[in-house]
Parts: C-alpha cells; sequence; structure tokens
C-alpha cells in the first residue's frame, strides 16, 4: 500500500507542476516593442481557471466492466441499489476526483481517488480503488489497486477506451510458466453513441479483457478466474439528459450481457451533477 500512496502522491506532484506552469510561448524579435492584436484564432483554447462539480447517482446495480461488483454469492441475481456521490476539483485540463459507491443491501463499499486529464477529446486518468466492505485498515494494501486509463473520442461519437492496472496485491499470474509474473490486468472496451435529436441517446458497447485478469473478473466463485481473452462486457444504453437551473439530471436505462460469465442485467440509474 506504501508504494501505492507514494506512487500516486508522486504523480498528483507532476500533475500539479504541469497545471502550475505557464504555457509556452514564441515572440519575435520586435514583439516587445509592438505586440500583435490577439484574434480569436491566437486565443489560447484551455482555459487556466479552477473550477469544480459535484453529484450523485442511484443504480439498482453496481455494474463494473460487465461484472456485479455488489454480489454476494448463491445463484440468485441480486437486486442491490447503490449510492455513488462524487466531487471533482479541477484546474484547466487537469482534475482531482473522489468517488464513492455504497451498496445498500450487500454492503459493498467502494472509494476511488482519480487524478485526471481531459483535452479535447483525450482523456487520462489514474485511480486508485480501495473496495470491499472498508473492514481493512486504508493503508492495507489488501483491497487497493492503482490503475491507468486512456480515452479517444472520434468523430465525437465513437470512444475507446483502455485500462490497465499495475499495482494491486493480487495482480500476479499463477498458473503455467509465467507463474509468479505481474499480470498487468487490462479492459479495452469500444462504444458507439447515437443521438437521436431531442428524444435520447443510444450507446452500444462492447468491452474485452485482452488477457488474464488475476484479480478483477471474480465472479460466482472466487477460485473461478476467466482465463485468456474474454469478452465481458456487451451493453446498451438508453440516456437522457434534463436540464432544471444549473443542475443537469441524467437518466440512463442499460441492458448489460456478460458472455463470460453468461449472466446478463437491467440496470437503472438516475442522479443530478452541477
Amino acid at each position: 500500500m506504501k508504494r501505492i500512496i507514494l506512487t500516486f502522491a508522486a504523480l498528483c506532484v507532476v500533475f500539479s507542476v504541469g497545471a502550475a506552469m505557464p504555457m509556452a510561448t514564441t515572440m519575435a524579435p520586435n514583439a516587445a516593442s509592438a505586440a500583435a492584436p490577439v484574434t480569436e484564432d491566437d486565443a489560447p483554447d484551455i482555459e487556466w481557471e479552477f473550477w469544480w462539480g459535484a453529484g450523485c447517482n442511484v443504480a439498482t446495480n453496481y455494474m463494473w466492466r460487465g461484472y456485479d461488483q455488489s454480489y454476494r454469492g448463491g445463484d440468485a441475481k441480486m437486486f442491490d441499489p447503490s449510492l455513488q456521490p462524487s466531487v471533482t476539483v479541477g484546474y484547466g485540463p487537469f482534475y482531482v476526483d473522489v468517488w464513492t459507491n455504497a451498496s445498500l443491501i450487500s454492503n459493498y463499499k467502494e472509494l476511488d481517488l482519480t487524478l485526471g486529464f481531459d483535452y479535447k477529446n483525450l482523456s487520462v486518468t489514474l485511480y486508485d480503488v480501495y473496495c470491499g466492505n472498508f473492514d481493512t485498515p486504508f493503508f492495507d494494501d489488501e483491497n487497493h489497486s492503482l490503475t491507468a486509463t486512456v480515452d479517444y473520442l472520434f468523430f465525437e461519437r465513437l470512444n475507446l477506451h483502455w485500462a490497465t492496472t499495475f499495482l494491486h496485491s493480487a495482480d500476479y499470474i499463477t498458473e503455467g510458466r509465467r507463474a509468479g509474473k505481474r499480470a498487468f490486468s487490462s479492459y479495452f472496451e469500444v462504444a458507439y453513441t447515437q443521438p437521436f435529436e431531442g428524444v435520447l441517446d443510444l450507446t452500444a458497447r462492447a468491452g474485452v479483457s485482452p488477457w488474464t485478469g488475476a484479480f478483477w473478473c471474480y465472479e460466482r466463485d472466487m477460485e473461478s478466474v476467466a482465463k485468456g481473452f474474454n469478452v465481458t462486457n456487451l451493453s446498451l444504453t438508453l440516456s437522457r439528459e434534463f436540464e432544471y437551473g444549473g443542475v443537469t439530471l441524467p437518466v440512463e436505462l442499460s441492458y448489460i450481457y456478460n458472455p463470460t460469465t453468461r449472466y446478463s442485467y437491467a440496470v437503472l440509474k438516475a442522479g443530478f451533477n452541477f
């Protein structure tokens, strides 16, 4: 856990220094005596100012990469409403986000601390996940993982997402000639959104685990780990955002099927953001 905290803290410092540095500029030899007027094309495309946001969602189940995170065992599918509040503070394209999940029936809890960067169509994050029932000390690395993600949006509709975990106490290969090596559990997802103007958005997603995911692919049986390449998340989502004053009210309904576990879910999520 100390390595995770120190790594996260060091990267926070690097991001903070980068955010505080002014944008580099070049000047012509006579620029000091006669500055050219600033046109719209010359204006900076990053607004270097502080901003913040907050919100909360309520979901009928907490789903992640096609897996029900609040599942407690047995064969029955669980209806387990979850509260998911968050707070974000940023400066320009850099931000820090705190997101939590509290499942009301299973008592599953999660706290995510995220350091992020958003610029135009590119998004890069580094986040630490502390999960379980919070019955272990926060600085115990048993329930922590450190993951990096990259997202890129094409044509304002097609989003490519890649995530790799590089620090976790259970992220090791346990079988074969590479047993004992770090698994670098990863996830890749393609999402396409088709807007229907003034009605709703329809988003189709396909997510895969490109190689054995040693610690996050557990489902139903804690000794059963998905091996090799696996499709874990096929979903269709209908969504709509309503505006009321300065508050955004998102609502979405999803059908999710996990071909690896052969379980499907219908998930309703609603909330508010400001």
